[in-house]
């Protein structure tokens, strides 16, 4: 069995660990750019990933990604990134965003799933079944969606407990009943 080869830093330049050695005495300014740049000092010393990650108390997975990105972008590497989608539109047919709110209409369990409260992976997945997207989408991508629509996930989500309370039960029959 051949041995996996360990994940390294690419050879640093004296202009590169200048930016990387004052990143890493920032000491929380840039929380960030302070992990990746000891991340990268530390690869760059020959230390493996997972001896890396349990210095810096990280995942070895963070760290691995850290050096890959250090090893495409350089220095760009240590500016942080939005973790939402750029661009959810190509992912919905044309008028598939606006038809969300039509599967809201109607309770999950007649898309044959199951829950009786609405969630955005839920949603994720009656968008998918009804065609509304090209293909099985991220939660994250269905909130950015009501984004764009103008309709906060949280305000609805309020919305559609309230009306579930509004709605009849046997015991909100039996308490007016008493009275």
């Amino acid at each position: 069995m051949a041995k996996r080869q360990t994940l390294m830093a690419r050879a640093i330049t004296a202009e590169e660990r200048g930016i990387l050695e004052v990143f890493a005495d920032s000491y929380g300014y840039a929380p960030f750019a302070e992990r990746r740049s000891r991340i990268l000092l530390a690869s760059s010393e020959g230390k493996p990933p997972l001896q890396i990650a349990a210095e810096l108390s990280v995942d070895d997975e963070t760290v691995r990604r850290a050096i890959r990105d250090f090893n495409q972008r350089g220095t760009n590497a240590l500016i942080e990134g939005s973790p939402k989608p750029h661009r959810t539109g190509d992912l919905f047919i044309p008028g598939g965003r606006e038809r969300l709110l039509d599967i809201l209409r109607r309770p999950p369990k007649s898309y044959g799933l199951s829950g009786d409260e609405w969630t955005l992976e839920l949603i994720a997945d009656a968008a998918f079944a009804e065609g509304l997207t090209k293909s099985r989408v991220s939660d994250e991508t269905i909130r950015i969606a009501f984004i764009r629509l103008h309709i906060p996930w949280g305000h609805f989500k309020r919305i559609m407990r309230r009306e579930n309370r509004k709605a009849p039960s046997p015991y909100r029959r039996m308490i007016t009943l008493r009275r």
